[in-house]
């Protein structure tokens, strides 16, 4: 097979011109218009800092957008979280003309929308590049495994972030497994596979099924040397959100108790400390923010943080907790103190003199904070880490599961467990549905603004119902965007125009409406 990939194609020849060791055969042996893969390959495991260069890109990649990263509310991954809870009834946003307004109106999903285009390619962008080191790294007829668990720990994270990528694509661009495995899904690229029309939704799965296997089994034993790199327990967290859509309950709880053994859980000032640091206790998979990496006003704290000098701060378009979900945060939450406005945490003198026109101060965010203003400014500004999964998440994943699974004493349990690190004394003794509500819905708050809410109400088939709320933005009415289900078709995205005009497999006819 050729390697025909501009970025593999580059990586290797600087690979090769660097090498001083290189055979001489390189040397005496004909031009050709490509490299043998095979030798690429050899010649690049020599030396693992090339392979480690290839592996930070896809990780830079799925943290900031890559080349598609034009915008300051397309800012990769991240942007994705904050745009998919906006689908939602968690996250009031009261402004109707700024970054992320449309979204919340369920208003930019065409195919000629930049928020399409841009989810799509940045996540497609990761893709290429974890099929270039999947590519090198992965055993072939002529080429053993890599024998080095460095490499071997490279190869099952570029697994992981490709089957991630993909779980990711197939929901956004469709209705949950459970509709039908034949729905159109997306197109399926691998390291030897390109098919450029709408895969089915039950074939994706298989693919990031077959790279979840792949990536805890290259994995497994290693634990966690650096939070910002998958591990064994970030690919169980995501194998584990993976099962609950294909409705294996009791392989679910099974990969999200594997998950929850990557950290502890929080203490209650930890809760308090801005979610700004993968030294967290629960973290278990995030990414580490420099001030050469740092997108500055194009950043999840821009946008997050009520008390700093970015878009949901200081320029005054922030995002508030629903009204409704606060209403139901016990006063002896320690999460309650997430919202409320804080003199403590306004040391730049913010001025909130509409939400307290409005009464909203009480809905006001202070869950993420950026480290300038939580670590006497040892941090240049917006270097906050980005959490991608913690541990309270698998506690809640796990508690659903085994309910789900006909095992209410587990599930309550684990409910128990960690909500006992939330509220002095916690102690539930609902069962039926009384306890699904209640698991659902302390994985609402403890998760809030983390990007669970969209994948869970759509794969129960939830309403997502506004209505509650007090602090909602007025034109939500004339975008019918109050009460709606999670699987409207608005909440899928249209495929974009630029794939279509280029990519004769996916006809008009074969689009989402």
């Amino acid at each position: 097979m050729k390697l025909n990939n501009i970025l593999f194609k580059g990586a290797a020849a600087c690979a090769m011109l660097m090498s001083v060791s290189c055979s001489d055969s390189y040397l005496d042996t004909d031009p050709t218009e490509f490299l043998d893969e095979d030798a690429v390959s050899e010649v690049l495991q020599q030396d693992e800092s090339r392979v480690v260069a290839l592996i930070t890109g896809a990780y830079m990649n799925f943290y900031n957008g890559g080349d598609y990263h034009t915008r300051h509310d397309d800012f990769g991954y991240p942007a994705i979280v904050i745009t998919t809870d906006l689908l939602c009834e968690d996250v009031a946003y009261w402004r109707d003309a700024h970054f992320f307004c449309y979204d919340y109106q369920l208003d930019n999903r065409l195919g000629n929308y930049a928020r399409t285009v841009s989810m799509w390619r940045q996540l497609y962008q990761v893709i290429d590049n974890t099929n270039d080191i999947i590519e090198m790294l992965k055993p072939t007829d002529s080429r053993p495994a890599p024998t080095s668990s460095s490499l071997q720990s490279m190869l099952g994270q570029a697994y992981g972030l490709r089957a991630y990528c993909y779980f990711w694509l197939v929901n956004l661009w469709q209705q949950p497994l459970s509709c039908g495995a034949d729905q159109l899904g997306v197109p399926l690229k691998t390291e030897d596979v390109y098919r450029p029309e709408r895969v089915p939704v039950g074939e994706i799965y298989g693919q990031i099924v077959e790279d979840l296997d792949n990536a805890y089994g290259y994995l497994q034993g290693g634990g966690i040397s650096n939070k910002g790199n998958l591990s064994e327990y970030s690919v169980a967290a995501i194998y584990a959100n993976v099962l609950m859509f294909m409705g294996d309950y009791a392989n679910a709880a099974k990969y999200a108790e594997e998950a929850i053994k990557g950290g502890a859980l929080n203490s209650p000032a930890e809760m308090l400390s801005g979610f700004n640091s993968l030294d967290m206790s629960e973290v278990i998979w995030g990414y580490s923010v420099n001030n050469e990496t740092t997108g500055y006003y194009a950043s999840f704290f821009s946008h997050m943080d009520s008390y700093f000098i970015g878009y949901g701060g200081q320029v005054g378009y922030r995002k508030l907790v629903g009204s409704n979900l606060y209403d139901q945060i016990a006063d002896n939450d320690v999460r309650k103190g997430w919202f409320g406005l804080n003199d403590n945490y306004n040391l730049l003198d913010v001025s909130y003199a509409f939400e307290q026109s409005a009464n909203f101060q009480n809905y006001i965010a202070g869950k993420f904070r950026d480290k300038y203003m939580t670590s006497d400014g040892a941090d240049d500004p917006f270097t906050s880490d980005i959490i991608y999964f913690r541990t309270a998440e698998m506690y809640y994943l796990a508690a659903e599961a085994y309910y789900l699974n006909n095992e209410p004493a587990k599930a309550q349990a684990k409910l128990n467990e960690i909500m006992s690190t939330r509220v002095n004394g916690y102690n539930c003794g609902l069962t039926g549905d009384a306890l699904y509500d209640e698991i659902c819905l302390q994985k609402r708050i403890d998760m809030w603004g983390e990007g669970c809410r969209y994948l869970d109400a759509k794969r129960r088939d939830e309403t997502i119902d506004r209505s509650k709320n007090v602090n909602n933005a007025a034109d939500l009415v004339y975008y019918n965007a109050i009460n709606y289900s999670a699987r409207d078709y608005r909440m899928i995205y249209r495929i974009p125009t630029v794939e279509m005009q280029n990519n004769p497999d996916i006809p008009e006819s074969d689009d989402n409406k």
